[in-house]
């Protein structure tokens, strides 16, 4: 059996001239420092200031798939968006002597030290880092966030706050007695994350006098966590996804692929009903890796394949167990026993082991690539195809909507996978739909028009999509020129379903990318819409209970179209640049059912939008994916999967369709009891994701994780992960949304959290006073996120469908790392931030989302990975402002905020931060003004989650609430 080289080689050299993926807007290059890396063009051939996401993929492999590269030094696969080590503390607090990685770290980054003159000096490398120097070339592991500090020793008792009159702390946190540490964990580690075994319970007083400055809230964390995911032959805690950490796969996959709710298993489903707590799972498969990690192996097992245990068709990984000289093999799955094939056979160690488990990847890591042989191919592996559809109506083109997207593609298509299996094609529409056949003998495309939008078709089919090679200058000139000549064009009619369907027929044969850039309500032929939101906005504010249905799809014309796209695996992605209502919530129908996904540009402007979609739109192409894939995850014996949440197609109650999957996307799976589980034994999860490479590889990715089993509710609490099970309570509720009045769903929230919380205190607080809120130390900032989430834009009473069918499409398959920002988002001071020493992090404290701290003479960013509000109170310096925007008064301000850099330090800082924090959420923040008095200034303030709104409780009244609810439980 042959062991190829790392996974994800591709045609080296090709990435060296690729360009960062946050660029500016067009035109940039010619400014002396575009704000954020001008477009590729002609003119501008040095390294831009800011490589951006998939970015310097120099001498690294490409980012998946490919022939294996000839030399496979440089970063791991999939070099995700590029970011200089820099670092942020969490939420607030002060800052260690220590600097600190940012919170929520996005996708890792290949920055290349040393820094871009426009940084600055050289940063520091890392502690931890493997052999790589300030002075490296090679790539930067990127700051992840904050990791953990040590915990207190066994007993030490964390206090929080001075005493009451009782004598009693008002907040403490207790630690669990020693007895009930369970043996496997043995000393804590340095590393050890915050929850760990120490200190375990919080204790909050109320209902009177709470000092808001004691009440739990995130904690800033310090040092870059080196985290082994098995040690002494147990499972370890993985740290909190938010932090910093590098993993080393010592048997368990990287958290970062897939993570569970809680990190020990309830032996019976009666103990999960009773924790209150969530039994799931999330699956992210091609999350990005910090640079200094291992890539992911790959295995080639010739023709017979790789192993797999003859009943329930599980892969062979670490966690089976080969008896009789290793002849057989026990699935840890299913616990059939199977025949180990001749090929295969090698003796055990001592230890029970094969002796050549640890030179097999496939037995010693918890994630791997398998080649796929013939049986896993149902066809040839389809191309890399990308077909674009631009909305000409005559709405897209006086808003320069369809300008916008000519030149985004134009300036993405050097972005594509390079290589002769790489095709593309384009189609423009309004009442019509027009084709463009690129061939290169032509001296100008071909335009060939469709005008039935009820019945489509496509026009003699052979030249609609070719290999890129040979069109690619047809195709540039066609964008430079198709907004000319639709630009008197008065039909203001869009066909958008029937230019997606003529779309899907023109890649129906071989499957492949539909890159949808729409700019009005679809009015006509297949999958046209009525604009429901007036009707809905009467029926709102009387309260109509039926409001919801507004958030459903109009009804299966949608759904059945996207049904049949997966099939042929078609993945659709939608691009929103609009000014009015466009239903989202039967358009997100589409992506979602695809493995695509929804961008929305409201209310879009030809000023600032472009430059986002630009960079969304190369993100999207560029970043690791694979093509037709089918994912189905497997549990031991005992335990059943309940249900898959996320953007995919499902024929088949154990599988799902994935015609495209990327670094992005996140699969939720809910597991139920159907039997017990054995005390003390591992409970096993294995994704297998079967996928085409960019490059047009049938490959295999197999991601194991495996958790003791216990029967103490105790157990579950102290190994409860918080961030995991919020992201799964944030999916369940933008489930909810469309069949349930929001009131019941935030009411269902609060709940869920009242209810994990009253568990703790009636089955495992060791405080037996009422007057004390008890809060587990692992899920102690559960109350913060529920208010959070009650608050977030998905479950306000105000704020137009749309808004909000956007919000519930990103939550659909938001990942882990993302979805605490999405409602729980940073805010930073940056008016004063060249008052920091330069040794600080690059991006400040962010402070407690309370009124108290925005001053009006500050300017603040408030930003959840999708937007970034600048807020510009009314009595700031007028040297501030000439400094960050240019101008000299409030007045002066522009409407649409595009962030320029001057020539001055305040400007180059606040540059960096919003860039970094670009970088750290894979995404191009859509900045925003805000002013007070104004609804903006309103809109953001909406955001301060912990001050009172009406109708919704502070944090501090949530807490007594929380805590009342509890009591009357109790009682």
């Amino acid at each position: 059996m042959s062991q190829a080289p790392p996974p994800f080689g591709g045609h080296p050299g090709a990435a060296s001239q690729q360009p960062p993926l946050f660029s500016g807007p067009p035109g940039a290059a010619s400014r002396v420092l575009p704000p954020f890396g001008g477009p590729p063009s002609a003119a501008s051939q040095a390294p831009p200031p800011f490589g951006g996401p998939p970015a310097v993929v120099s001498q690294a492999s490409p980012l998946l798939g490919g022939p294996p590269a000839a030399t496979s030094q440089g970063p791991p696969p999939f070099g995700g968006p590029s970011f200089v080590a820099s670092q942020v503390p969490l939420f607030g607090g002060s800052r260690g002597a220590g600097s600190q990685p940012p919170l929520f770290g996005g996708p890792p980054a290949v920055a290349s030290q040393p820094a871009p003159p426009m940084f600055g000096g050289q940063r520091p490398a890392f502690p931890g880092q493997h052999g790589l120097t300030a002075a490296s070339s090679q790539p930067v592991p990127p700051s992840f966030g904050p990791p953990q500090q040590p915990p207190p020793p066994f007993g030490g008792q964390t206090q929080f706050g001075g005493p009451r009159s009782s004598g009693q702390p008002p907040f403490a946190a207790q630690s669990a007695p020693v007895a009930q540490q369970p043996s496997f964990m043995g000393p804590p580690r340095a590393n050890a994350p915050a929850f760990g075994p120490p200190s375990w319970q919080t204790q909050v007083s109320t209902p009177s006098k709470i000092d808001p400055t004691q009440i739990p809230r995130p904690m800033t964390e310090a040092s870059v966590i080196i985290y082994d995911t098995r040690q002494g032959g147990q499972a370890t805690v993985p740290p909190a996804a938010s932090s910093e950490f590098i993993v080393k796969d010592t048997g368990n996959c990287s958290p970062r692929l897939m993570r569970c709710t809680v990190n020990q298993i309830p032996c019976t489903g009666d103990l999960l009903t009773t924790s209150g707590m969530p039994l799931a799972l999330m699956v992210q498969p091609f999350a990005l890796p910090h640079p200094s990690e291992e890539p992911i192996q790959l295995v080639d097992f010739g023709e017979m394949g790789p192993i797999r245990c003859s009943r329930c068709k599980a892969y062979i990984n670490p966690f089976m167990r080969f008896v009789d000289q290793g002849r057989h093999f026990v699935c840890n799955l299913c616990g059939f026993r199977n025949d180990t094939p001749r090929d295969y056979m090698c003796n055990l160690g001592p230890d029970g082991r094969r002796r050549d488990a640890d030179d097999r990847p496939e037995l010693c890591r918890g994630t791997v690539e398998f080649v796929a042989t013939k049986e896993f191919l149902v066809r040839d592996p389809m191309p890399a195809v990308y077909f674009f559809l631009i909305d000409v109506s005559m709405n897209a083109i006086q808003t320069g909507a369809t300008a916008a997207a000519c030149s985004a593609i134009a300036q993405a298509i050097s972005d594509l996978p390079e290589g002769p299996r790489t095709m593309v094609g384009i189609a423009t529409f309004d009442s019509v739909i027009h084709f463009y056949s690129l061939k290169r003998a032509q001296q100008q495309p071909l335009m060939l028009i469709v005008p039935d939008v009820h019945d489509v078709y496509t026009p003699l089919q052979t030249d609609l999509i070719l290999p890129v090679s040979e069109c690619q200058e047809n195709l540039e000139q066609l964008l430079e020129s198709i907004p000319n000549m639709f630009e008197n064009n008065r039909v203001a009619d869009s066909a958008f379903g029937a230019a997606m369907k003529a779309g899907f027929l023109a890649i129906k044969s071989t499957g492949g990318k539909l890159l949808v850039f729409q700019s009005v309500l679809p009015s006509l032929g297949v999958g046209s819409l009525s604009a429901r939101e007036a009707e809905g906005r009467a029926n709102v504010t009387t309260g109509d209970k039926e409001a919801h249905k507004l958030l459903q799809p109009v009804d299966n014309t949608l759904k059945t179209m996207a049904l049949e796209f997966a099939e042929y695996q078609v993945c659709v992605d939608v691009f929103l640049t609009t000014q009015s209502y466009v239903d989202i919530a039967s358009i997100s129908v589409v992506p979602q059912t695809t493995g695509g996904r929804v961008y929305y540009y409201y209310p879009f402007s030809a000023l600032s939008d472009p430059a986002k979609l630009f960079n969304d739109l190369r993100w999207n192409i560029s970043r690791p994916q694979g093509f037709e894939a089918v994912m189905r995850v497997r549990c031991s014996q005992g335990l059943q999967v309940q249900d898959y949440f996320g953007n995919f197609c499902k024929r088949v109650p154990t599988d799902i369709d994935l015609p495209a999957i990327d670094s992005d996307k996140t699969v939720m799976v809910t597991f139920k009891h159907d039997d017990k589980l054995q005390e003390n034994a591992e409970c096993g999860f294995q994704c297998a994701l079967l996928y085409t490479t960019v490059y047009g590889q049938r490959r295999i990715r197999v991601i194991n994780l495996s958790l003791s089993c216990t029967s103490l509710l105790s157990d579950l609490f102290r190994y409860a992960d918080l961030e995991t099970q919020f992201a799964c309570f944030l999916k369940q509720a933008a489930n909810g949304i469309p069949t349930s009045p929001l009131p019941r769903i935030r009411d269902e929230a609060t709940n869920t959290c009242i209810n994990i919380l009253q568990s703790y205190r009636k089955h495992c607080a060791s405080v037996t006073s009422s007057g004390q809120l008890i809060l587990p130390e692992a899920l102690k900032l559960l109350p913060l996120y529920t208010l959070a989430l009650v608050k977030s834009v998905g479950l306000r009473t105000d704020g137009c469908l749309d808004e909000r069918s956007y919000w519930m499409s990103i939550v659909s398959s938001i990942s882990v790392v993302l979805a605490v920002p999405l409602v729980f988002p940073r805010l930073i001071p940056i008016h004063d931030l060249t008052s920091r020493a330069d040794d600080d992090t690059l991006i400040p404290s962010s402070l407690m989302l309370s009124s108290e701290n925005v001053q009006e003479d500050g300017v603040y960013l408030l930003e959840n990975g999708e937007d970034g509000l600048i807020y510009v109170g009314n009595m700031v310096n007028p040297a501030t402002l000439e400094q960050i925007f240019g101008v000299s008064s409030l007045a002066a301000l522009p409407v649409q905020l595009v962030l320029e850099q001057f020539d001055n330090e305040l400007s180059r800082k606040v540059n960096e931060v919003v860039n970094e924090i670009r970088r750290q959420r894979c995404s191009y923040l859509r900045l925003r003004l805000c002013r007070r008095g104004e609804p903006s200034g309103d809109f953001f303030r909406s955001f301060l989650l912990e001050d009172k709104a009406p109708g919704v409780f502070s944090y501090v009244e949530f807490l007594v609430h929380v805590h009342r609810q509890i009591q009357s439980k109790m009682t």
